[in-house]
């Protein structure tokens, strides 16, 4: 599967407009993440898809019914995500490096798994086992060599970072010079650094990384500004910073991902 992100300039909205955008957005088989943004982009959406031409297709749709509420928008091909909901509890827990990613076999039973547990991480393989018709142990050996073969990478909660009191704020970074260290010197500071829970890194795009930095108000988001610079300017550029306001879906796979065979 494939993942891209869109950045959308809202206009001309009526009091229900953004609803009904939101509304389809989340019916959408193939959406996970959607934040609502305050700057230059109102809203920003991951789309999870096998093929290219559904990008195409998904796109026109959205655009043949708002295209009147955008002003502008832009799509990014992401090669990468990581998110780090530890840290917003303020927890320091390292992880093992990313794999290469590679192409794995599953069959269909795995994916009505990888379905149920992507709805409900808590589903118990008694649960699950009633619903694909297997045993418990089944469930659970699958299970395991899913872990094992890195599909499931782990559980995790989704968090409401208001109510722990934190602020979260995006950064567009683009790298003005090239070096071959400069991508692994940067993944491994978004990784260890307490204020970053997530990063994208994209290919061919206006931007080749997007942070998510949590901080409790506007002075700690400027003194982590001036942390990063300090530690990264003879390589990187911020385009944009921008507030996310609220993430109307969390970080799960969309339904549509489990219409197609890994």
């Amino acid at each position: 599967m494939s993942r891209y992100v869109l950045f959308v300039e809202l206009i001309n909205l009526k009091k229900d407009t953004e609803i009904k955008i939101l509304e389809y957005l989340k019916n959408n088989n193939y959406v996970s993440w959607i934040g609502i943004n305050a700057g230059k982009w109102s809203l920003i959406f991951d789309i999870i898809i096998k093929e290219k031409v559904d990008l195409d297709s998904i796109i026109n749709d959205f655009l043949n019914k708002f295209s009147r509420f955008v002003g502008d928008y832009i799509i990014l091909n992401s090669k990468d995500v990581e998110y780090f909901p530890e840290k917003m509890l303020e927890l320091n827990t390292e992880r093992s490096p990313h794999k290469k990613a590679e192409r794995l076999k599953t069959d269909k039973m795995d994916v009505k798994i990888l379905s149920i547990l992507n709805d409900n991480a808590w589903s118990n393989y008694v649960e699950i086992a009633k619903k694909v018709g297997l045993t418990a142990n089944a469930i659970n050996n699958r299970v395991k060599s899913l872990e094992k073969k890195d599909i499931i990478l782990g559980y995790t909660l989704s968090l409401d970072w208001k109510k722990l009191g934190w602020e979260l704020y995006g950064l567009q970074i683009k790298i003005i010079k090239f070096d071959n260290e400069v991508n692994e010197k940067l993944v491994s500071y978004f990784r260890k650094n307490k204020r970053v829970i997530f990063y994208y890194k994209y290919s061919g795009g206006v931007w080749d990384y997007d942070l998510g930095v949590i901080v409790k108000n506007s002075e700690e988001l400027r003194e982590y500004i001036n942390e990063f610079r300090t530690s990264f300017s003879e390589f990187i550029k911020i385009s944009d910073i921008s507030i996310i306001l609220r993430e109307v879906t969390g970080y799960k796979l969309p339904k549509g991902v489990f219409e197609n065979s890994f």
